[in-house]
């Protein structure tokens, strides 16, 4: 298989918008003398690559260009201006019923479209019974696909498209229309192409599929490109922005606090060296000695060094700003692993740069595979709300536990308001790490537990049920 790499440059994609038709008509008769259009930015300025096996996810709201995208990626349509480059074999599955006729059958449409793809007949008679037992529409497969509902054309399509072994997947919302079965059996199958080397570029609403599933994320407002990098703090920035607090400001994430380089660092890590840099290390020590001597205790350079060089997902309007956090046992001893059947203490320090009248603190648990555990926040803790005043240090601790699953997990840390309006004063994607080892008692599996009573009895049969019993099976004399 062939290495499959996508890179878009600057994609910039407007369509002439006419109030009525006459005025298409007077604009063509006058060969251009006579402007009677308006113009409509649906793509502007759009750039990314996809490294070969790569997960791309790309999220917004209607409208904001993302299918204008796929149909531009897919030579639907072409840009007014910027340029793509896609290695290898393309295989998309956009709007539901694209290039399929209504009245030839399942089986017929699986042969044309494996053709209209370039693959012979020899090619579509060996790959036929595995697209249709993975569709999982035998009892339909003979007849005409306009009597299809559309959960039944997309496992058509998608097992069509899945199983001629594209270098580049791109998926719509289509997947969206399947039943939860069939939406995991297309995901593993996802994982499976892979495992080969096929890159997927998945656009989707669903942001617990592109939290799970994708690599890196796009997140385009109005055709404008809003976000790209992680896609876990694409998610949160898309959230943000659409909440109703967010939704009138244009935020983004803020920049690194601290000087690390430039170097790459995953969520969640410091950057390499960077919390022995000197520099930082003399900033967080000067940091620590304006702390009064309580919280002096509980925070150490390395708890204000872990905020300092985080290089991943962060979003806020800056209200309040996070400068700690510290991961440890509940005998205060700092770690990140721990054993099942024990709790772990996350310590959070902000400083607070506005007055808040109604402020939570909230704390969230992401496993390996980007699925979220468990999250809560004061708020919904203790049915309150905290004051904040400018210029004052703020300290929230989360005792949690035991009860997660044997596993490595990511947290995720924030300060936002409580009153409805969906403010996020500040917020950190993935700043540290608890790992759940297999020691100690195992009454669950999963990836948590939760309350559960179980209650086993016996009972003797009735002794009516007894005797009858004991004559019906009795020999005949």
């Amino acid at each position: 298989m062939s290495e499959a790499k996508v890179q878009v440059e600057r994609l910039t994609k407007r369509f002439r918008m006419y109030a009525r038709p006459a005025a298409r008509l007077a604009e063509w008769l006058s060969f251009g003398a006579v402007t009677r259009h308006t113009l409509f930015t649906a793509l502007e300025d759009v750039s990314f690559s996809m490294k070969s096996g790569e997960f791309f996810g790309v999220i917004g709201p209607n409208g904001s260009g993302k299918s204008t995208l796929l149909k531009i990626l897919t030579r639907v349509m072409f840009p007014t201006s910027g340029s793509f480059r896609i290695e290898g074999r393309v295989t998309s599955l956009l709007e539901l019923g694209t290039g399929f006729s209504p009245e030839l059958s399942g089986r017929a449409n699986i042969a044309k479209s494996a053709r209209l793809l370039g693959f012979d007949e020899a090619y579509v008679r060996t790959r036929q019974e595995e697209m249709i037992a993975f569709a999982d529409i035998h009892a339909y497969i003979d007849q005409p696909i306009k009597f299809y509902s559309s959960g039944m054309l997309v496992r058509l399509a998608f097992a069509i498209f899945a199983h001629v072994e594209p270098d580049v997947f791109i998926i719509d919302e289509a997947l969206s229309v399947g039943d939860v079965y069939f939406a995991q059996k297309c995901f593993q199958r996802i994982d499976q192409m892979r495992a080969r080397g096929c890159t997927v570029l998945f656009v989707s609403h669903d942001l617990g599929a592109i939290r799970k599933y994708c690599d890196q994320a796009l997140y385009l407002h109005h055709g404008r490109p809003r976000f790209l990098g992680d896609a876990r703090a694409a998610t949160d920035v898309y959230l943000e922005a659409m909440s109703p607090g967010g939704a009138a400001r244009n935020l983004a994430p803020r920049e690194a606090a601290a000087d690390v380089g430039g170097a790459a660092v995953a969520p969640g890590s410091a950057a390499p060296g960077a919390t022995g840099s000197a520099a930082m290390l003399e900033r967080c020590t000067a940091m620590r000695s304006e702390l009064p001597a309580r919280l002096a205790d509980v925070f150490d350079e390395s708890a204000l060094a872990r905020v300092a060089a985080f290089v991943g997902g962060r979003i806020g309007t800056g209200a309040v700003e996070i400068v700690a956090v510290r991961v440890s046992a509940a005998d205060g001893a700092p770690r990140e692993h721990f054993g099942r059947d024990e709790r772990f203490v996350v310590d959070v320090l902000a400083r607070v740069r506005d007055n808040v009248e109604r402020a939570t603190v909230s704390l969230q648990v992401t496993n390996r595979l980007g699925v979220v555990v468990w999250g809560t926040n004061q708020h919904l803790l203790q049915r309150r709300t905290i004051r904040l005043r400018a210029g004052t240090w703020s300290h929230a601790r989360f005792v949690v536990g035991p009860g997660l699953g044997v596993d490595e997990h990511t947290l995720d840390v924030g300060f936002g308001d409580a009153t409805g309006e969906g403010h996020v004063f500040d917020r950190l994607t993935a700043v540290a790490r608890v790992q759940v080892l297999a020691e100690g008692a195992a009454d669950f599996v999963g990836a948590a537990r939760l309350p559960c009573e179980c209650d086993v009895s016996a009972y003797e049969p009735r002794p009516a049920a007894a005797a009858l019993s004991a004559a019906s099976s009795a020999p005949n004399r």
